[in-house]
């Protein structure tokens, strides 16, 4: 039987009208009657006619999603591509969701952030990849009182609605785990750093971190493990040249951990010398690392369900303002184990 506004105020002992204030949290009530309404609507199992309340929305709903370029680095594809989802579900509600692309440069996120401040929109979805710029950002939408949730990064300082994605520290933990049951008696590890530029992406180090702690607990005495830094602005020649004049110089390492979505570009070195006799662990489904995966040159990637961090917060924004559900701080996405035998299956890869 469908429950009418009626039935809840004939329940709760207080008038129609009143009933409806309280639903769509507009004009005065006591605390006292609220609570009266919010038992009858318990009791009777009432849930709001979601449609009828988009008809009854005075103004459309603007959330702003701002998002590193893919053009930059293809990681970034499948966030979008989750993102794009949510606009085609929503497509029916009063709602325009709009993408905003930076280049991974501070001062392009500053100049995107102050864009999105300008048009005011009723809540963001981010990316907060450069630290001090994140926090200003943030707090520049708290004293405007917009809700934000982050996506990928987590800086519980900003004091975000929500985030959504993976713990890093797990993931690192995680990543070494499978390390150990690899990794042979007396043999070592190499952890590769591989970017562009100097960068202080906090949830890499975390990986890192908790890669590390892993061992340190459970494995301090077995291995050693050696960072290498490899910056690929410079000619590939150069970083090619780096990477295998270290591992000639290390003979013991067996194993490659590479904390970001970059373990191609060690793939691509080994291929070129044709070393299968190291076992390389990843981060993330680029098109790349799944080539080497297939190929027997990355031996696992962790996967972090990119495209569902992008749909997820989207929607979590737009239920917890449309809706006006209550939201769960973390939204953590599961740390994802896949090999090339399982890739084709994760995630809609094939799609």
């Amino acid at each position: 039987m469908k429950i009418r506004i009626v039935d809840i105020a004939d329940k709760a002992g207080v008038s129609a009208g009143t009933v409806d204030r309280i639903i769509h949290q507009r004009g005065r009530y006591s605390e006292k009657t609220k609570e009266k309404v919010e038992k009858a609507i318990q009791e009777l199992g009432y849930a709001p006619d979601i449609m009828a309340r988009n008809l009854a929305l005075k103004k459309e709903l603007h959330i702003v999603c701002l998002i590193p370029n893919p053009n930059d680095t293809k990681y970034w594809e499948r966030p979008i591509s989750g993102i794009h989802k949510a606009i085609s579900e929503l497509a029916s509600f009063k709602v325009d969701i709009k993408t905003v692309l930076f280049l991974p440069r501070k001062d392009d996120f500053k100049i995107a952030c102050e864009q999105i401040l300008q048009s005011n929109p009723d809540g963001v979805v981010y990316v907060p990849m450069f630290l001090q710029e994140s926090l200003s950002f943030a707090e520049l939408l708290n004293d405007k009182g917009i809700p934000f949730v982050h996506i990928n990064i987590h800086h519980s300082l900003a004091n975000p609605l929500s985030y959504v994605g993976q713990d890093p520290i797990a993931a690192g933990k995680t990543a070494a785990s499978l390390c150990a049951m690899a990794l042979q008696k007396n043999h070592h590890i190499l952890i590769a750093y591989i970017s562009k530029e100097k960068q202080e992406y906090s949830h890499l180090q975390d990986r890192i971190d908790g890669f590390i702690q892993y061992f340190d607990h459970k494995h301090s005495d077995q291995s050693q493990i050696f960072h290498l830094d490899i910056k690929t602005n410079k000619d590939e020649s150069e970083y090619d040249k780096q990477l295998m004049q270290y591992l000639n110089k290390h003979p013991n390492i067996q194993l490659i951990y590479v904390p970001n979505s970059r373990a191609y570009k060690i793939a691509s070195i080994l291929k070129k010398y044709k070393r299968k006799d190291f076992i390389v662990i990843g981060f993330d489904t680029l098109i790349e690392n799944i080539t080497y995966l297939k190929e027997g040159y990355i031996d696992l990637i962790i996967g972090q369900q990119s495209k569902s961090q992008g749909f997820n917060a989207v929607m979590l924004l737009f239920n917890a303002l449309f809706r006006k559900e209550a939201v769960n701080p973390q939204n953590l996405l599961p740390v994802d184990i896949l090999n090339a035998e399982n890739i084709d299956f994760y995630e809609g890869l094939m799609q």
